[in-house]
């Protein structure tokens, strides 16, 4: 957003690759994590497709963990029944890497081939994070990605799975959809969440964009220039916020970082969370916004785990690879003092 650094990578005039074509970066990215990719509109289009295809009806529970935003739930409910507990009734569950930091996926995996559950990775802030050594996305039966939370595309997700149906039949649907109304709508689509992201403005029309998206499942043109150009540009990209990350790691109080210091994960998140005490979060948020870095108060699962989540109060702080080294000083020189 304008003068304002917040979860997103926009703070900058970003580069345009009116070269890109989609059959590579889908050879890149089906690389990267050694499986096949397939590059969509929208992260929210990949889950609908995905959850629909394993057969799931409105009276199919899936399960999803606590804090999902509204948008996925709005998604999910066309095609399923989200619940917070399992029961009977459940047959699949959305396995959400919050942030970036991976969910202990030996015990993730273990309860739902237990339950005979469907797995939907939402990697949606984890492009290369890795529980065990083993990145994120290429444990359950699909995974998505949102291109739009890792790098400055505005739009644009990423379907990963080794199911050969799955594949099929989205790439399929995408082809069928392939026409002047998909297109009309990534033109719309495209002016609409660059004016939400970098202003803060049309928020209304974003949520509105993000449901209808499950209809058009092609990148437009102009998202699909946005997207790195190669592997190169992809792994620097991850690189630079990785970098942020490790510098705010090193700089903020070791105590207030609960999950940084597990030995099962290599996080590479969209935002930290931070755990000062309480009563002190509300004045650490205002503190920042003061000096234009958007902080909020937020919960977040301390345990990682869909199945047994345990979520605290904490202060989530950006650490995209946009934000400049006066910005990280400035932010963990804050925590520390407050």
């Amino acid at each position: 957003m304008e003068k304002l650094t917040d979860e997103y990578p926009y703070n900058k005039k970003h580069t345009r690759h009116q070269a890109n074509r989609l059959a590579e970066i889908e050879g890149y990215l089906s690389g990267f994590w050694r499986r096949p990719a397939l590059v969509l509109g929208s992260a929210r289009a990949v889950i609908y497709h995905t959850v629909k295809h394993f057969g799931l009806k409105r009276q199919d529970h899936i399960l999803v963990p606590d804090f999902l935003c509204q948008s996925i739930l709005n998604i999910l409910n066309t095609t399923s029944f989200p619940v917070k507990y399992p029961d009977e009734r459940t047959r699949a569950v959305l396995v959400f890497h919050q942030w970036g930091y991976p969910q202990k996926m030996d015990e993730v995996m273990g309860e739902a081939k237990r339950r005979g559950f469907i797995v939907v990775e939402d990697c949606a802030h984890a492009f290369d994070s890795k529980y065990k050594g083993r990145l994120v996305g290429t444990f359950g039966d699909a995974a998505v990605f949102s291109f739009a939370k890792m790098f400055p595309t505005y739009l644009g997700g990423v379907l990963l799975s080794e199911n050969e149906e799955l594949m099929r039949h989205v790439s399929k649907e995408r082809q069928l959809r392939n026409n002047f109304s998909n297109r009309l709508f990534n033109f719309f689509a495209f002016k609409i969440a660059k004016r939400s992201f970098e202003k803060g403005k049309s928020r209304f029309w974003l949520d509105l964009i993000y449901l209808k998206s499950i209809h058009y499942l092609n990148v437009g043109k102009k998202a699909l220039e946005f997207l790195p150009s190669d592997i190169t540009a992809f792994t620097r990209g991850l690189s630079a916020r990785r970098a942020n990350y490790l510098y705010l790691r090193g700089a903020i109080r070791r105590e207030y970082l609960i999950p940084d210091w597990e030995d099962d994960i290599e996080a590479n998140p969209i935002l930290m969370p931070v755990f000062l005490p309480s009563e002190k979060l509300p004045a650490a948020s205002q503190t920042l916004l003061k000096a234009g870095i958007l902080a909020e108060v937020l919960h977040f699962d301390v345990n990682r785990n869909v199945f047994a989540a345990n979520y605290r109060k904490c202060l989530a702080i950006p650490c995209h690879q946009e934000i400049e080294k006066e910005q990280l000083s400035l932010i963990a020189e804050t925590i520390n003092r407050i």
